[in-house]
């Protein structure tokens, strides 16, 4: 996505009226609009200029209105003509047809801007056989960047061009032990030197699943040398050439592959007349010789990654493997074998009835032993026993010690449909965001997007309902909000102009609410900025009593007196914090390293600096820890049946309109507690033609997010509809559904007419509506109501 500077960096004066530019701009953008894909027709246009500039929304009566020139006239010329007569200028036009990424077009007054990368793929990256393999690179220019990703040959030091791999994301589903290697990708918007750039090398090591020998073939193919690639002067023609480019030696120096072990040998305990086989991987510019050390001594040498020999008592040691080549050698790490006489007395592992046992997350030394597997056929009286498999568990003195929370819960906000402030780009995203990492991490998470002062609270006050002893509790809040007198202040959408504390929420007033039934884990994450407000307040703030349990962390965005930013996607510290959070990390480390990564980067660190406060008494604790329900078992569903209580979504409905003989099918889905999707689908669409349904009527309380519906489907006519704010609900919630149709005329030379056809439909109380969060709250100095309070633990 372009920046706003580059959309002023322009062929013409950027402030030109979109009605003055050249005839032949015109013509080939209402040609585009009007036959475009629905992902950039005009009503795509529409939709993109009233999500950049609100001064240029449409209603519905003006947009179907504008639609009606499609059997008259151009129904992007009255658009475009409306847009002018509202004084759109080019730089405008320039930001709407960037987001419908519409270059044909916007190059006519686009300047050309060299290719910036903004990401980098991953330096380093180690899978195993079958899993996915995804390498990403991100850059900005115009025009926009096209992309090919390369792969170093080994035995030239060449790079060769990937096939089919010309997208900004590399993408290889079950990646191969012949996947391994270095990558990197190229970008260019043009032929000329200064119009190609490379990103980084990202090293990919693919761990082979079965034993077998390491290494992989050579690629002997040569890679095709362009000696004839000198700088042209910039033209569009060039631009978009996708011409295969090869680095050369002057670019990508040769450089040595050094043997890198992709699976250490591993200690095992076997019985004794068995074979003892033990394995050493390892990828490198071949040949690879292998050499056996055990107890410090030399043992063997093989050109083969594994050896084999039996199992006697006098092969009880320690071993290491040397791989070597031309360039170099590298050590594994050792393996000790055991030799046992005798087999000891199995012990069935409740509940493992299948192929595969898995024990998660290991925590303690009792699960430390020897493993088989009995496999039976009862109807035959046969059975079998499968090879010993030693399992021994090494403790880290220096590693932090467990901690099972009895469940974990989240309470993420974002505000950014202010009336009185800057609207917010980051919100929405940082909340969706966070909402996946922590759902990750086994949370019960709630979003709600644009609450008042009193939903808020009222919010606040369920949530509690969710915590109590053993608990983990994360709150999360993004919006305008300010610092006074040491107290952070949430901003809510409709505060009005001139707001004061009062209008304002409290952190402490959050973290008092949460602290009354006692968790083990507070983390409250603000990501506010924390300047004084531009209005004093007439009176100083209401001390509120904490009851202090060391068991609190503070994670503030920016520091005091320093305004937290956002950029295109997300803001500054969840753009950080979503690559440490699911770390198996205590939670102050996650913290510390989002703090160290922006003292990295002098561009956020210069406008934010994060803040950490904790009074932990438990300072291990992780977000990562593994939820264990022994002795709370009663208590944690009590909590899954009140969480799942505001995320229930209306049943699939299927209407059956009997005069036009048509059926229609409702669903629904929902990215955040308070918002819910409607997509309705004209199933059979009876006597009538080009018929399609939508969200015409809602209550007042809520609110659409697009004011068009999306057609997501031609066939069948699918149209998705966003309602906003279900938190407002307080009755069942009734909504029109509108299908306009038109019938066959019989005269086929004659136009068919559209009509409008109405179902009621009614909702119930869907997602947070069954909260009534909109409910003033009458004893705010009430006690929590905890569960634990009633209920023993079971």
């Amino acid at each position: 996505m372009l920046s706003k500077q580059q959309c002023r960096n322009l062929t013409v004066d950027p402030d030109t009226n979109i009605c003055d530019l050249s005839s032949k701009l015109m013509l080939d953008l209402r040609e585009y609009l009007d036959n475009g894909p629905e992902t950039s027709n005009w009503r795509a246009f529409v939709s993109a200029t009233a999500r950049l500039y609100r001064k240029y929304t449409f209603s519905y009566q003006d947009i179907e209105r504008i639609a009606s020139r499609v059997h008259r006239d151009s129904p992007s010329k009255a658009l475009i003509n409306e847009l002018g007569a509202l004084n759109m200028t080019a730089e405008e036009l320039a930001r709407v047809l960037d987001q419908l990424k519409l270059e044909k077009i916007l190059m006519y007054i686009k300047k050309y801007d060299q290719i910036k990368i903004t990401s980098q793929p991953a330096e380093t990256l180690e899978l195993t056989e079958g899993d996915l393999l995804r390498l990403e690179v991100d850059g900005v220019g115009f025009p926009y960047p096209r992309y090919q990703w390369f792969r170093l040959n080994p035995s030239t030091s060449k790079y060769q061009e990937v096939h089919g791999q010309n997208l900004k994301v590399l993408k290889i589903d079950k990646c191969r032990f012949d996947d391994s290697g270095t990558y990197c990708c190229r970008l260019h918007n043009g032929k000329g030197d200064t119009q190609v750039h490379f990103s980084g090398e990202s090293v990919v090591v693919v761990k082979s699943r079965p034993l077998k020998k390491a290494g992989y073939e050579e690629d002997t193919s040569a890679c095709t040398t362009d000696t004839n690639h000198h700088e042209v002067p910039y033209n569009y023609s060039t631009a978009l050439d996708r011409t295969p480019f090869y680095r050369q030696k002057d670019v990508m120096p040769e450089k040595a592959v050094l043997p890198y072990i992709l699976e250490h040998p591993k200690s095992q305990q076997i019985m004794k007349g068995s074979t003892l086989i033990m394995n050493c991987q390892a990828l490198g510019k071949p040949p690879l010789i292998y050499q056996w050390y055990k107890n410090g001594q030399f043992f063997t040498t093989t050109d083969e990654s594994f050896i084999k020999i039996p199992a006697l008592s006098s092969q009880i040691g320690a071993y290491f493997c040397l791989v070597k080549n031309a360039f170099g050698e590298v050590k594994s790490k050792e393996a000790i074998v055991t030799v046992s006489e005798n087999v000891p007395e199995p012990v069935v592992q409740a509940g493992h009835c299948s192929s595969e046992m898995r024990l998660d997350r290991l925590q303690d030394m009792e699960q430390q032993g020897n493993y088989m597997c009995m496999v039976s056929v009862p109807e035959l009286n046969l059975s079998r026993h499968s090879k010993i498999a030693c399992l021994t568990i090494k403790m880290d003195p220096l590693k932090r010690p467990e901690f099972n929370p009895t469940d974990k819960v989240a309470l993420l906000i974002g505000n950014y449909d202010y009336k009185n402030e800057t609207e917010l780009k980051a919100p929405e995203t940082d909340v969706s965001t966070l909402a996946q990492l922590f759902r990750h991490l086994d949370f019960k998470v709630v979003t709600l997007l644009n609450l008042t002062k009193t939903e808020m609270l009222s919010a606040v006050d369920y949530f509690s309902e969710l915590l109590g002893k053993g608990v983990y509790a994360v709150f999360y809040f993004c919006g305008h909000g300010f610092e006074e007198d040491g107290k952070c202040y949430f901003v809510p959408p409709d505060a009005k102009a001139g707001y004061t504390i009062e209008d304002c929420v409290s952190a402490e007033n959050v973290l008092s609410r949460m602290q009354k039934p006692d968790p083990d884990l507070i983390v409250l994450i603000l990501d506010i900025c924390r300047i004084r407000n531009r209005v004093e307040s007439s009176h100083a703030a209401d001390m509120i009593n904490i009851q202090q349990r060391g068991n609190t962390v503070f994670c503030y965005a920016t520091s005091l007196g320093m305004f937290a930013y956002e950029d295109a996607v997300n803001g500054i510290l969840v753009k950080y914090l979503q690559k440490f959070i699911v770390q198996d990390k205590s939670v102050i480390e996650i913290f510390s390293q989002v703090q160290e990564a922006i003292g990295k980067e002098p561009k956020h660190y210069k406008l934010q600096i994060p803040e950490i406060r904790s009074n932990l008494l438990q300072p291990k604790r992780s977000l990562a820890d593994k939820i264990s329900t022994k002795g709370a078992t009663k208590l944690y569903q009590q909590r899954t049946l009140r969480w799942l209580e505001c995320h229930q979504k209306p049943e699939k409905k299927l209407i059956h309109i009997q005069d036009l003989q048509m059926d229609l099918e409702m669903e629904f889905q929902s990215d955040f507690s308070n918002v819910l999707h409607v997509i309705t689908t004209v199933k059979n669409p009876g006597i009538t033609l080009q018929a399609v349904a939508y969200i015409c009527k809602i209550p007042s309380a809520v609110s659409l997010k697009d004011m068009n519906p999306k057609v997501t489907s031609n066939n069948p006519t699918r149209t998705k509809s966003t309602l906003q704010e279900i938190q407002k609900v307080t009755e069942d919630l009734v909504i029109d559904v509108g299908i306009r149709y038109a019938l066959a005329p019989e005269d086929q030379a004659v136009s068919p007419q559209y009509k409008l056809h109405i179902v009621q439909v009614n909702l119930g109380l869907p997602l947070v509506a069954v909260l009534k969060l909109w409910k003033p709250i009458e004893n705010e100095a009430m006690e929590h109501e905890d569960f634990s309070d009633k209920n023993g633990y079971s």
